[in-house]
């Protein structure tokens, strides 16, 4: 969990980011960003009145990305990130996994933040990185684990983001928080209202300890032990006033 010290650190950085780009009147750049990172510097954002903003992750569908706030004399469009895509090519015979490639990037003693999203494929997986530790990972990287790899860098990645889901349906009494861990995870709602109290719940990558926080479409549910979980639109009452929904579980 964090704390609110941590949260507040991260806020006030954020801040300092758009007074120094007022200040300045060049775009700055955060390096990459979780979901509840985003969270808390969009909250920042809409405080200070910010527009001139964007967040690009370098691959589709990213994750992790990097928040640019720019001068008004710049299109969002036009800002170009310090982003580099490094592609990773090896025998197709060997599984490697996005944990594999990860830990070997932090092997290399490099912080999470200056690595976004990766991608994997048959025999190829792209990383998204910080432009300035490119250059460091072409010379050194030579191994994934124990598999050899050719290492290059990309303008495109060659490789699709395929998120897989596994989908759950079910009815529910409301769209309590507590009613919803309880179809997802398959538990009593006595048991979800624990897993609420012990911290393992975030709601859109925010810790919550509420049963009664109301639960909207395309909200994403993190219960640490049993997954992540995409709430669909598909929400409708039935003919015994419940409500029945769809969600789709991370795989």
């Amino acid at each position: 969990m964090k704390s609110d010290k941590t949260d507040e650190y991260f806020q006030t950085k954020i801040k300092n980011l758009i007074f120094s780009v007022e200040r300045d009147y060049y775009p700055k750049f955060t390096l990459f960003l979780d979901g509840r990172q985003r969270r808390l510097a969009d909250e920042v954002l809409r405080r200070e009145r910010c527009s001139n903003y964007r967040y690009e992750g370098g691959l589709e569908q990213a994750e992790r990305m990097m928040l640019s706030i720019y001068p008004d004399y710049l299109e969002g469009d036009e800002v170009e990130f310090p982003i580099k895509l490094i592609c990773f090519r090896y025998p197709k015979q060997f599984s490697l996994s996005h944990r594999d490639f990860l830990g070997s990037l932090m092997a290399l003693q490099m912080k999470r933040e200056v690595v976004g999203d990766i991608v994997t494929g048959e025999g190829i997986a792209v990383a998204a990185v910080e432009e300035t530790i490119a250059p460091y990972l072409l010379e050194n990287v030579k191994k994934i684990g124990r598999v050899g790899v050719d290492v290059q860098l990309v303008e495109r990645s060659p490789v699709e983001k395929k998120q897989k889901f596994l989908e759950i349906s079910g009815t529910v009494a409301s769209l309590r928080l507590d009613c919803v861990l309880s179809l997802l995870t398959k538990l009593s709602r006595t048991k979800a209202a624990e897993l609420l109290q012990s911290g393992r719940v975030c709601v859109n990558f925010m810790e919550t300890e509420s049963p009664s926080l109301l639960i909207k479409p395309n909200d994403t549910i993190s219960v640490r032990g049993y997954g992540k979980y995409l709430l669909s639109e598909e929400i409708r009452p039935t003919k015994k006033g419940r409500l029945y929904l769809t969600a789709y579980k991370y795989l």
